[in-house]
């Protein structure tokens, strides 16, 4: 996985124009309270006018080591060769400068003297080489972070996909074995009834748009479609009463969250009980959270009913995909009859696919 645009770290030529036009200032700065050392200040940006140029043949060697990925033993041999070879060409460079232009009278010529010159220009580009291989490996190693996080996200998307597509058939399965039901009644006039319901439903709980949440708005039309298939089979056995804040409509809530603690509630509560019941929901706002309750009435039995069935557990283990620590997940029977469902959540506003995504960039870059 390649970096974006807007992750990459700034190019060669805009770090080799910044750091040496930084490099060139500093010089310029520390000379200019001492007029007298106008020799020695124009010596000093020769040096940097010219190893400015000698880092152009040593970002060659650079790259080129870079690109085969040598060792790193072999790329301390051969940056030391070419920044000292460098160094002795800047080296005599500068010292034929100062010999003709800013110390004419200065005759004598030894060659230990090149040698010598030699050791400034060498160490800076030695350090030049330096910063060109840390800041390509901090890339990499900026690539291969963003490469992990894009594939722990792929892994991560689909086990929530997984679990999303695991709801459609534990839903149809129930509803079409209701509909069996009904034909095998001779029931057609409800059983077709069903079937069309069933057609919206899947519409709308099909109708994917990339993301894992939806507009608390849009989970209560797909609950009431479902709910509109059960009253179809149960009539007024079923009872349903909802409470839900319109500021809340735009909240985001994972998708397919209702419709299966509906469903819990409806097909291993009320349904069970010879007068049916009431089905409680509602929604609102506890400080920074979104709080959704689903509360129904239960068939009396011995002991605590069974809450592990398929769409608890799914929704138990998407919650913990999607908001880890964040969320709150509890089944309440202390009132003995009655079953309470609670599930708290970060308050957020849903976001659409390209809004995600532009969040998503900004967290891997925070990384």
């Amino acid at each position: 996985m390649r970096l974006s645009e807007e992750q990459r770290l700034p190019s060669f030529w805009q770090v080799q124009a910044g750091g040496w036009s930084v490099y060139f200032v500093l010089q310029l700065l520390s000379f200019l309270p001492s007029k007298e050392l106008r020799s020695e200040l124009l010596y000093r940006l020769a040096f940097c006018a010219v190893c400015f140029l000698a880092s152009f043949p040593q970002h060659t060697v650079c790259r080129r080591l870079w690109r085969k990925q040598a060792s790193w033993s072999h790329v301390v041999r051969v940056v030391a060769l070419s920044c000292y070879s460098l160094g002795l060409i800047c080296g005599t460079l500068l010292l034929w400068l100062e010999a003709k232009y800013l110390m004419p009278s200065w005759e004598k010529f030894e060659w230990y003297y090149i040698f010598a010159n030699a050791l400034s220009p060498t160490f800076v580009l030695a350090l030049w080489s330096a910063l060109y291989f840390g800041i390509k490996f901090y890339g990499a190693q900026a690539e291969e972070r963003a490469r992990l996080l894009h594939l722990e996200s792929l892994v991560h998307e689909a086990e929530l996909k997984a679990l999303q597509y695991q709801i459609h058939p534990h839903f149809l399965f129930n509803t079409l074995n209701s509909i069996s039901t009904l034909v095998y009644e001779r029931d057609t006039a409800t059983a077709n009834r069903m079937i069309a319901r069933l057609a919206d439903f899947l519409r709308a709980t099909l109708d994917d748009n990339g993301t894992y949440e939806s507009p608390l708005r849009d989970e209560l039309d797909i609950t009431r479609l479902y709910l509109e298939i059960e009253k179809t089979r149960l009539g007024e056995r079923l009872m349903v009463i909802e409470e839900t804040d319109s500021s809340l409509l735009e909240a985001g809530v994972p998708r397919l969250l209702l419709q299966p603690l509906v469903e819990n509630a409806v097909r291993h509560g009320i349904a069970k009980k010879r007068n049916g019941g009431e089905l409680f929901m509602t929604a609102f706002r506890e400080k920074d959270d979104l709080v959704i309750q689903v509360r129904n009435e239960l068939v009396p039995l011995n002991g605590k009913p069974c809450t592990y069935g398929i769409g608890l557990t799914n929704i138990r283990t998407r919650l913990q995909q999607l908001y880890g620590d964040a969320h709150e997940f509890t089944i309440d029977f202390s009132a003995g009859d009655v079953c309470k469902v609670t599930i708290k959540i970060p308050f957020h506003t849903y976001m659409a696919p390209a809004e995600l995504a532009g969040t998503r960039l900004q967290e891997i870059r925070a990384q």
